[in-house]
C-alpha cells in the first residue's frame, strides 16, 4: 500500500511540473525615427494572429508609461510547456506570412525597432498559470528582484510559494504571473507582474502589504534573511489596444 501511495505521489508531481507555464518576455527597444504604427501593425496583424494559430493565447503587449528615450515596448508570451514553447519557435520561423509581414513593415533604412532582449520564464509552483487581469485593471507593474547566489534566488522564490503570494491576494496586487529566470541576462532573478486601475491603486495597496501581519512575521524568518535582492527593478506600464491582457 505504501508503494502505490508513493508512486502516485510521485506521479502526480510530475503531473504538476508539466502544468507549470513557462514565459518569454521580449523587450523591444525603438529609434527615435522607428515607426511605432508599423511597430504596432506588424504584432497585431501578423505576429500575434501567427502565435494565435499555434495555440498561444494571453499574450501581452505593453509600453513604459514613462516617455523615456528610445522607447521600449514589453512582449509577454505564454507557453504551456517547454515542448510547446520549442514547437512554437520552430513554426513562427517557418512561417512564410510572417516573413513576408517582417519585410513589408521593418524596412531597411527605416527600421520598426533597434533591437530586442529575450528572457525565458518557469512559473513558481505557487503560480503556475497566467491570470487574466479584471476589466479596468490596465496599469502594469513590472518587477524584477536580483539575487546575489542560487541560494538566495531559492529562498526567495520559496518565500514568494509559501506565503508572499498570498498576501499579494490578500491586499489586491493584481498578480499577473511570476517566472523564475532560465535563460536570459541579469541572473539568477525573478520576475513579475502586477495590475491595478491606476497609479493610486497601486500605491495604496503596496502600503496595506507593508504592513500586513503575515507579511511582516515572513520577512522576519530565518528561511528568508537575506533572500532579497541585490537589486529590484520597476517599471510601469500600459497595454495597448490589441494586447491580450
Amino acid at each position: 500500500m505504501k508503494k502505490i501511495f508513493f508512486i502516485t505521489a510521485f506521479l502526480l508531481s510530475i503531473n504538476l511540473f508539466a502544468q507549470k507555464e513557462f514565459y518569454e518576455l521580449r523587450t523591444y527597444e525603438l529609434f527615435q525615427s522607428s515607426s511605432v504604427n508599423s511597430f504596432n501593425q506588424y504584432f497585431e496583424k501578423a505576429f500575434i494572429p501567427a502565435l494565435n494559430k499555434l495555440g498561444i493565447k494571453n499574450i501581452g503587449v505593453f509600453r513604459e508609461v514613462s516617455e523615456s528615450l528610445p522607447s521600449k515596448f514589453y512582449i509577454l508570451i505564454p507557453y504551456e510547456s517547454f515542448d510547446k514553447y520549442q514547437a512554437v519557435v520552430s513554426g513562427m520561423a517557418s512561417n512564410s506570412e510572417l516573413i513576408s509581414a517582417s519585410k513589408t513593415y521593418n524596412l531597411y533604412g527605416k527600421p520598426m525597432f533597434n533591437r530586442y532582449d529575450t528572457s525565458l520564464y518557469k512559473a513558481f509552483d505557487g503560480f503556475p498559470k497566467i491570470s487574466k487581469p479584471a476589466a479596468g485593471k490596465g496599469f502594469f507593474e513590472l518587477r524584477t528582484y536580483e539575487s546575489f547566489s542560487q541560494d538566495a534566488a531559492r529562498r526567495k522564490v520559496n518565500m514568494f510559494n509559501e506565503g508572499e503570494i498570498k498576501i499579494f491576494d490578500d491586499v489586491e496586487l493584481g498578480s499577473v504571473f511570476f517566472g523564475e529566470k532560465i535563460a536570459g541576462d541579469r541572473m539568477p532573478c525573478l520576475t513579475y507582474l502586477l495590475s491595478f486601475e491606476s497609479l493610486e491603486e497601486r500605491n495604496s495597496n503596496w502600503d496595506d502589504f507593508r504592513v500586513h501581519p503575515d507579511w511582516i512575521r515572513m520577512k522576519n524568518e530565518e528561511a528568508y534573511k537575506n533572500s532579497c535582492c541585490t537589486s529590484i527593478t520597476r517599471v510601469f506600464l500600459s497595454a495597448l489596444p490589441f494586447s491580450q491582457l
